[in-house]
């Protein structure tokens, strides 16, 4: 999607494109003549191609050591990215997101929140949230929710925005990132380049205006409301996030403190219809008396030791049965507080990394290796009686399986229904 749209971008500013496309099957190569210029796709990558070239555009998904890019950066060629363009040219006030986990449900509450409360400014939400910002560029809006990648982050130069938000920081990607130092660095560049830092510590790491987001103070009431009561710890975790950028908001369009705003009733207001996005501690249908789960966005261990628990913290709930597996992508697991582990009944585990989690988690808990997730879910159902909870929360990359988490997700998902329909 990113590279669909840099291309399109583009081709409205050059007469002559050159695309590199690792993925020679990709079924958008077939929409090349649809840009109406000359697009030269896989040259030779060498000095005369560079010579040639004013700038380079890179999506997210290649690593800053591809051939391409190293020998535009030895020709000292500008290697830039759509979110850079986008903060340059796109007047919006700018708010980026970031951290390991969380950062599309931020956006998703920040986005509901901005719009009830600040309802005659245009806001989107945009970015690695899965729109890609430049089909944006040119739009006349107020605030911009931008969801930025650690990949995207680092194709950054240096360039200003408005307010960086940073929700926290967990091992993940350290298959792409030099080490787990490497991936901090590029996740504090988030508030490094913005005017306004909000963070999950205590730490001004760059001396500007600072907010740690873990200290606002959300109304005693909300405990008690039927809307809120429900949210888990994580989300309200991401409320808090979310309330600390509107704090700053309301100073800038209101002209007014932030103490007068009536905020539990603000957040009764925008919240009275809010719906979660899927694959995020999903509450599926109790399917024969079990509880289903379908937590599949959770990609690194830290957010499976959350949806833990998490799933602890549910009422009526026995037993837990723990459905993990797939790609570790370079995660030292075996570095990690494991305890919560121990509360689960039984783990079944799948996937590229079986053995090496079997092996982590066997210590906590008693583990099990199945082929692939439609065994683990029978395998599972076989274990557990009425109200246990069957927790499908992957920690790993999906891609040794699936094509995303999403297709992970659904093929849970029916797997579910399938048992449902027997």
């Amino acid at each position: 999607m990113t590279g669909q749209s840099i291309l399109n971008y583009l081709s409205k500013k050059y007469n002559e494109i050159y695309l590199i496309e690792d993925w020679e099957e990709n079924p958008s190569l077939d929409e090349i003549d649809r840009f109406g210029i000359k697009v030269h796709v896989n040259p030779q990558i060498n000095t005369e191609l560079l010579s040639r070239v004013s700038d380079v555009y890179s999506s997210p998904g290649i690593p800053i050591h591809h051939k391409a890019l190293s020998l535009a950066s030895k020709h000292k060629i500008k290697i830039s990215s759509d979110i850079e363009e986008f903060l340059k040219k796109n007047k919006s006030i700018k708010v980026l997101i970031t951290g390991t986990n969380g950062k599309t449900s931020t956006c998703h509450i920040l986005e509901t929140l901005l719009t009830s409360v600040l309802s005659d400014l245009k806001i989107v939400s945009i970015g690695n949230i899965g729109k890609p910002v430049l089909n944006y560029i040119d739009d006349d809006i107020d605030i911009s929710i931008i969801e930025v990648s650690s990949f995207q982050l680092e194709l950054l130069n240096e360039v200003k925005f408005d307010i960086g938000l940073l929700l926290n920081i967990e091992e993940d990607h350290l298959d792409r990132h030099a080490d787990i130092e490497d991936y901090r660095n590029v996740k504090n560049s988030v508030l490094k380049n913005a005017d306004i830092n909000i963070s999950y510590n205590d730490k001004n790491l760059f001396s500007k205006r600072f907010i740690n987001y873990k200290t606002i103070i959300l109304p005693d009431e909300l405990a008690e409301s039927s809307i809120f009561n429900s949210w888990l710890s994580h989300d309200i975790e991401n409320l808090k996030a979310s309330v600390a950028v509107l704090e700053l908001l309301i100073e800038r369009f209101i002209k007014s403190s932030f103490k007068n705003i009536n905020l539990s009733a603000e957040l009764e207001k925008a919240f009275n219809q809010f719906k979660k996005f899927p694959h995020r501690f999903e509450l599926l249908e109790m399917v024969g008396g079990v509880n289903f789960i379908n937590d599949s966005k959770a990609t690194n261990l830290d957010a499976t030791l959350k949806a833990i628990s998490a799933a602890n913290e549910l009422e009526q709930v026995e037993d837990i049965f723990l459905i993990c597996g797939g790609d570790l992508k370079g995660q030292e697991i075996t570095s990690k507080q494991l305890q919560e582990i121990k509360s689960l009944k039984k783990v079944f585990i799948f996937g590229k990394d079986k053995k090496l989690i079997f092996n982590t988690l066997r210590p906590y808990v008693h583990c099990l290796i199945v082929h692939d997730l439609k065994e683990a879910v029978r395998e599972a159902v076989k274990f557990s009686k009425d109200d246990d909870c069957v927790l499908f929360s992957p920690a790993c990359s999906s891609l040794d399986m699936f094509k995303d988490y999403k297709d992970r997700g659904e093929t849970f998902k029916r797997i579910i229904k399938d048992l449902k329909d027997e």
